[in-house]
């Protein structure tokens, strides 16, 4: 545990360097275009390079302290009182006591369909968000097993790393956006007296913009790729071990794999829910490959193995149970 409490740390810091030298060699290339474009003073870019620093440092920071806010914006989750969900309260109360963390906020999704997520910088100002339809349609003993596995996220410092990525990935991708349709609405502006060498110079520009473009949601989809999907695998054991009830989280992952979407959800808050919130329907060309997900028939088989099959629901109980769910 305290080994992947250390690698998410370092993944976080590694992260935000790399976010911080990415803004800042844009800021540079913007500088140097302008420089070369405009006639400006060939110092230029270096301050445009400084800002473009400043800038980014300010975002890094800003991640780290409101990336949990933003998450529950997106979202649009909201926090609950003891007095308006004691059962949830009582739940949450006692799993943290179990697990030795100080209480999370407890938000819920007005949302039919069965998810939840964690997120905050640290155990002390974490938050356990959970739908509607999670809160409704599972018993106790599953109720429990989703609760302790949104803790044992918690405990693990996956939230940190979870919410900054929603933060700066989406940023990278604003900015690219940005440069590239400046580059293509503002190209033919000014008629350089360097014609051949601006015109070489502008279409350069405009297939590094592309580029961006094009590799922005690669690169952001390999940046949540560092949340491995081995950490939903080590929050189920984790989380079992609280409940000392495997089959309680088994049993609450044949509910959620039945109907999990969330449509709120994003492709940048895909990888925070404890199952994709597209729901079993929604495939891409790619889902194999970049499912920030390990499939979910997988992580029920394993916890089954844990329980020795002990308090295990069949098929048959499973869709009695979910009969009412449309």
């Amino acid at each position: 545990m305290f080994e992947n409490i250390a690698s998410n740390r370092r993944k976080t810091v590694l992260i935000i360097i790399l976010f911080i030298a990415f803004i800042t060699a844009f800021g540079f290339a913007i500088g140097y275009y302008l420089d070369y474009r405009f006639g400006i003073s060939s110092g230029y870019s270096i301050i445009v390079m400084i800002f473009a620093f400043i800038l980014a440092v300010i975002l890094s920071f800003g991640s780290y302290y409101y990336s949990d806010k933003i998450v529950l914006q997106i979202t649009g989750a909201r926090q609950v009182s003891k007095e308006e969900q004691p059962r949830l309260y009582y739940m949450v109360e006692g799993l943290s006591m179990a697990a030795g963390l100080p209480m999370p906020k407890i938000y819920v999704l007005e949302e039919p369909g069965m998810n939840a997520f964690a997120t905050g910088r640290n155990p002390s100002n974490s938050v356990v968000a959970l739908t509607r339809g999670l809160i409704n349609n599972l018993d106790d003993n599953e109720l429990k097993g989703v609760i302790a596995h949104e803790l044992s996220h918690i405990k693990n410092y996956d939230i940190l790393l979870g919410a900054i990525i929603i933060v700066l990935v989406g940023m990278v991708t604003i900015i690219s956006n940005i440069i590239f349709r400046s580059f293509i609405f503002g190209g033919g502006r000014r008629s350089s007296s360097k014609s051949t060498g601006g015109g070489i110079f502008n279409i350069i520009f405009l297939v590094i913009g592309l580029a961006l473009i094009i590799l922005s949601p690669i690169i952001a989809m390999i940046i949540r790729l560092a949340v491995s999907r081995q950490r939903e695998y080590l929050a189920d054991s984790n989380g079992a071990l609280i409940t000392r009830y495997p089959a309680g989280l088994a049993n609450a992952l044949k509910k959620i794999n039945i109907y999990s979407e969330v449509k709120k959800a994003n492709n940048a808050t895909e990888h925070m829910f404890i199952a994709s919130p597209f729901g079993k329907e929604t495939k891409s060309f790619f889902s194999g490959l970049f499912n920030t997900h390990p499939p979910v028939s997988e992580r029920i088989k394993r916890l089954e193995h844990m329980s020795l099959q002990i308090g295990i629901k069949s098929d048959e109980e499973i869709m009695a149970d979910m009969r009412h769910i449309k």
